[in-house]
């Protein structure tokens, strides 16, 4: 194993600890928020939250942008280009902030008060959350060069840490809810903005303490600044586009049901974002080397880079897709004590649109690394902007709430097409092959895995047995095909050696 790929098993072992942690520990956190707050509070608090992200489009935009040149800097071995780089984007995330600060305070604020489907006994503690919201927003924009040289620098273990940090922290606080007096729904808020607080002071202290180029300056690089705006020129529409998409949907349904849609939606996220950390690891752990590989002008290994990542967190991702589609109702159940209507339905679609999502993510870490991102905005941003008055239009109609989630899913699937054809023309992706080995394959695998547990399921009452008999076969049905199908000769070799390591018994 050479060096890199160990600093990638590294770096993905200390993010799948932090995942383990924060996935139990997340659901803990749902349930005492839906518990303490109520599902009507509890979708006052993701609409008005969600609606405060829309504002963060161009932070979201020039993050990723941000990662990427710190980790070229570092290669190129230029302290004083890294300095001037982490510098310049300091200063264009505090810009952000104080652009976002004014537009969230002005039209945000009237958005909120008038325009939102909230009832007026709750629109004064919805006013606190959106308050608290802006201050955390503001704070996680200026937060994200700190943020970004921790990753650039490969520094996954402070990462994990802090992320585990957060979560028990926010559990403490919550607990505490129940001894604070006054309204529960702002108490909620201001612990999430206190401990995004903390958050961002320890970061920063670490940045100063061990990165050179995190020492306080607002001085910008002009060349820097010209790089990083050119970089993410385009890419603004598009991810202006895709906010809107996600956020946008919220706020539609909103705006055609209440806040209890809302709450299902939030706990349905909550369910999606848990399972994608389970297999973005893979993902965040290697996007540094896929720059680097680029850098060094290392197509094969570029490729190869791409296909692996790809291949290896779809393979995950189908181990908990098949048990979650079937099982769903009785989780739900066992985890909340108010389960929203339509949460399950909810979470069946997003986990097909997830396995559509993450088909297509690396393919398009590899269209940012090679610098392409232009072609890619110039077609789906238009179709990410037209899903919304479709889904409107759907809505307007009759259709239920469930129609978003399809509508939304459209633009990831042609996303997925155009970032395979311009990494293709640019830079000799085999673009057909990995829909085959990569995208069929694996679609297919979740299908075939599906049906022996379904057919059990059918014949069995719901309860403890069922659940646990079902889910054990989709585990060993999804393990068995992917064994067969899924990998290649060399790959299923290797699995074999290491079992034999584990059995003597000859496979």
């Amino acid at each position: 194993m050479d060096e890199n790929n160990r600093k990638i098993v590294k770096n993905s072992a200390y993010l799948y600890i932090r995942m383990m942690v924060t996935m139990v520990l997340g659901f803990v956190v749902t349930r005492i928020v839906l518990e303490k707050l109520g599902a009507s509070d509890y979708g006052v608090y993701n609409v008005v939250g969600g609606f405060v992200s829309l504002f963060t489009v161009l932070n979201s935009i020039l993050q990723g942008g941000t990662r990427r040149f710190l980790a070229l800097r570092i290669g190129e071995g230029d302290c004083s280009k890294l300095k001037d780089t982490f510098s310049t984007a300091f200063v264009i995330h505090l810009g952000i902030a104080i652009i976002v600060f004014i537009l969230l305070e002005t039209i945000g604020l009237y958005f909120v008060n008038h325009k939102l489907n909230i009832d007026q006994e709750r629109l004064s503690a919805a006013n606190w959350v959106f308050q608290c919201s802006i201050v955390s927003v503001v704070m996680a924009i200026t937060q994200t060069p700190f943020t970004a040289a921790v990753t650039a620098h490969e520094h996954f273990n402070i990462y994990a840490f802090m992320s585990i940090f957060d979560i028990v922290g926010r559990i403490i606080m919550l607990l505490l809810l129940t001894f604070i007096p006054g309204d529960k729904l702002i108490i909620y808020a201001l612990i999430q903005m206190l401990i995004g607080l903390i958050v961002m002071v320890v970061y920063r202290w670490y940045c100063f303490m061990h990165f050179q180029e995190c020492a306080f300056s607002l001085r910008i690089d002009k060349s820097s600044f010209r790089e990083m705006i050119q970089f993410s020129g385009w890419s603004t529409i598009g991810h202006l586009s895709a906010v809107l998409n996600g956020q946008g949907m919220s706020i539609l349904i909103n705006l055609f049901f209440n806040t209890i849609m809302n709450a299902a939606r939030g706990l349905a996220s909550t369910v999606i974002f848990t399972i994608n950390q389970l297999v973005s690891s893979f993902v965040i752990a290697a996007e540094p080397q896929l720059v680097k590989l680029y850098g060094a002008g290392e197509k094969e290994k570029f490729h190869r880079l791409i296909f692996n990542v790809s291949k290896y967190t779809l393979f995950l991702l189908a181990v908990f897709i098949t048990p979650v589609l079937l099982e769903i109702d009785f989780v739900l159940a066992l985890w909340l004590t108010e389960v929203p209507d339509y949460t399950s339905s909810f979470i069946r679609i997003s986990l097909i649109v997830s396995f559509i999502s993450y088909s297509n993510k690396f393919v398009d870490q590899g269209v940012v690394a090679i610098g392409r991102v232009k072609e890619l905005n110039l077609f789906v941003a238009p179709l990410y902007l037209l899903t919304l008055p479709l889904a409107y239009f759907f809505l307007k109609m009759g259709f239920g709430p469930i129609t978003v989630y399809w509508v939304s899913a459209v633009p990831l699937i042609i996303a997925m097409g155009l970032n395979l054809y311009i990494i293709h023309k640019y830079y000799d992706f085999p673009a057909i092959r990995y829909i085959v080995v990569v995208f069929l394959k694996n679609l297919m695998l979740i299908f075939l895995a599906t049906i022996i547990p379904w057919l059990v399921q059918q014949q069995m009452q719901v309860g403890w047995l069922r659940f646990l008999v079902v889910c054990s076969l989709s585990v060993m049905c999804t393990l068995t095909i992917l064994y067969s199908i899924g990998l290649d000769n060399e790959t299923r070799a290797i699995v074999r050696r290491q079992m034999k390591k584990i059995n003597p018994l000859k496979l």
